[in-house]
C-alpha cells in the first residue's frame, strides 16, 4: 500500500473520475473555444497580426521616426533630447501599451495554472480592473502634471554645423512635422535614399508621416467606437429590459439620432469651433451608437425571459446588479463583432474628413491628409504620395473586417462546430 498512488493525486483539481484530457476540455471557457476556432483561420491570423502591428507602431512611433536623437553631446553636455521631447500623448500610449502587455502576460500565465474556471475568471477580472484603475489614475496624473517641452532646436542643422557629437538617431531621422529647408527646394520630391517615399508639398518626409498617421487612425477608430459602445450598451440594456412605453420612446429617439447626417454635423462643428481631434472623436462616437443599442436591445429581449434572470429577480437583487452583472456580459457577444466593423467605419470616416480638409489640424499626420497632398488626378497627381496611404487605409479596414467576420463565424454555433 505504501507504493500505491491515490487517485486524487493523479488527477487535476476539480476533476473526479476524469482523465486529464477530459478535464482539460471541461475547463475550457466559452471564449477559449471561440478563440481556438477563430485562430484556426489563416486569414484571421494575418489580420490579427496586422492590427497588432498597427497598435505597436502607435506606441513606439516616437522612437522610430523622430528628428531628435536618443542621446547626443551638445555644447559639452550629454543630453537625451528624444526622451525629453516626449509629449503627454506619447507617455499615455506608452503607459497603456505596457499595461496591456502586462495583462496579456498575466492572462497567459493564469491559463497555464491548474485552477477551476470560476476562480480563473475572478482572478483575471481582478487583475484587469486593477490595471485599468492604475492606467486611469496615471493617465490623469500625466494630463494634469506633465507639460510638453517645446524644443526649438533643429538637430539636422546642428548636425550639419558640426555642433552635434556622438548622436544616436532613430532609424528614420524625420518627425511628422519636420521639413526640408525651403531654400533647398525639395518639395514633392520622388522617392530617394534620404526620403524613401518622397516628400510632400512642404518638404516633409512621407514615410515619417505615414508611420505617425497610425496613431491618429487608432485613436479615432478605437476611442470613437468605445464611446459608441458605452452609450449603446447602456441605452440598449434599458430598452431591452423595460419593454412597453420606455422601449417605444427609446426606439423613436434612436431613429432621430440615426437621421442626423454625420458629415454635415462635423462640417458645421469645424466651421464654428475649428479642428479639434478630441471633439471629432466624441461626435463620431455619440452619433454612432445606435447600431450597438439595437443589438443589445435584441439580446436583452431574449435574455430577460431566461431562468437565471427570473431567479435574480425573485431573489430581490438590485436592478443595476441584474442589468450590468448578470445580463449585460451575456448580451455583449454579438456586439463584439459590431465593434470591429465600427472601428473600420470610423477609420474610413476620418480619412474622408481629412481628405476634404476638415479632419485633423495640420501639421498632424493623417492618411486622408496625405491623400489630399497627393493632388488631383485631373491636374497634377503624384502617385508616390497617394499609393502608400491609400494602401494602408485599404489594408487596415480590410484587416478589421476580416477580424469581425472571423469572430462572427467563431461565435455563431451554426458555423463553429467546436461549441
Amino acid at each position: 500500500m505504501t507504493n500505491e498512488t491515490r487517485p486524487s493525486e493523479t488527477r487535476p483539481s476539480g476533476s473526479v473520475g476524469l482523465a486529464p484530457h477530459e478535464d482539460a476540455l471541461l475547463r475550457r471557457t466559452y471564449w477559449a473555444v471561440v478563440g481556438r476556432s477563430y485562430w484556426r483561420g489563416h486569414l484571421n491570423r494575418i489580420a490579427t497580426f496586422f492590427i497588432l502591428l498597427i497598435a505597436l507602431l502607435t506606441i513606439i512611433v516616437p522612437f522610430l521616426a523622430n528628428s531628435s536623437p536618443y542621446i547626443a553631446v551638445i555644447d559639452g553636455h550629454r543630453e537625451f533630447p528624444l526622451f525629453r521631447n516626449l509629449t503627454r500623448v506619447d507617455w499615455i500610449w506608452l503607459l497603456w501599451g505596457f499595461l496591456a502587455s502586462f495583462f496579456a502576460l498575466i492572462f497567459w500565465r493564469t491559463g497555464k495554472r491548474n485552477i477551476e474556471i470560476e476562480p480563473l475568471r475572478a482572478q483575471r477580472l481582478r487583475w484587469g480592473l486593477a490595471l485599468a484603475a492604475v492606467g486611469i489614475l496615471l493617465s490623469t496624473g500625466i494630463v494634469l502634471f506633465k507639460n510638453d517641452y517645446l524644443d526649438s532646436r533643429d538637430y539636422h542643422q546642428l548636425a550639419r554645423a558640426g555642433e552635434l557629437h556622438n548622436a544616436v538617431f532613430p532609424p528614420l531621422r524625420w518627425g511628422f512635422s519636420d521639413q526640408e529647408p525651403l531654400d533647398a527646394n525639395r518639395l514633392y520630391e520622388t522617392p530617394s535614399r534620404e526620403h524613401f517615399l518622397g516628400t510632400d508639398s512642404n518638404g516633409r518626409d512621407a514615410l515619417a508621416r505615414l508611420l505617425w498617421s497610425t496613431r491618429i487612425v487608432l485613436e479615432i477608430g478605437l476611442i470613437s467606437e468605445i464611446i459608441a459602445l458605452t452609450i449603446g450598451a447602456i441605452y440598449g440594456a434599458f430598452m431591452g429590459y423595460f419593454v412597453g412605453k420606455i422601449d417605444i420612446l427609446g426606439m423613436r429617439f434612436v431613429e432621430i439620432v440615426e437621421a442626423i447626417p454625420l458629415l454635415f454635423l462635423l462640417i458645421t462643428f469645424v466651421a464654428i469651433f475649428g479642428r479639434q481631434l478630441f471633439m471629432i472623436m466624441v461626435i463620431i462616437g455619440v452619433t454612432g451608437w445606435t447600431g450597438i443599442a439595437r443589438f443589445v436591445r435584441a439580446e436583452f429581449l431574449r435574455i430577460r425571459q431566461l431562468d437565471y434572470v427570473t431567479a435574480a429577480k425573485s431573489l430581490g437583487l438590485p436592478l443595476p446588479n441584474i442589468l450590468f452583472r448578470h445580463m449585460l456580459p451575456n448580451g455583449l457577444t454579438p456586439v463584439i463583432v459590431t465593434f470591429t466593423f465600427g472601428v473600420a467605419g470610423n477609420i474610413v470616416s476620418e480619412s474622408i474628413l481629412s481628405f476634404l480638409g476638415i479632419g485633423v489640424e495640420p501639421p498632424t499626420a493623417s492618411w486622408g491628409a496625405m491623400l489630399d497632398q497627393a493632388g488631383n488626378p485631373g491636374e497634377v497627381f503624384r502617385w508616390w504620395l497617394a499609393f502608400p496611404p491609400g494602401l494602408m487605409i485599404f489594408l487596415t479596414v480590410f484587416a478589421y473586417n476580416i477580424t469581425g467576420e472571423g469572430l462572427r463565424d467563431a461565435i455563431d454555433p451554426r458555423t463553429n462546430k467546436t461549441i
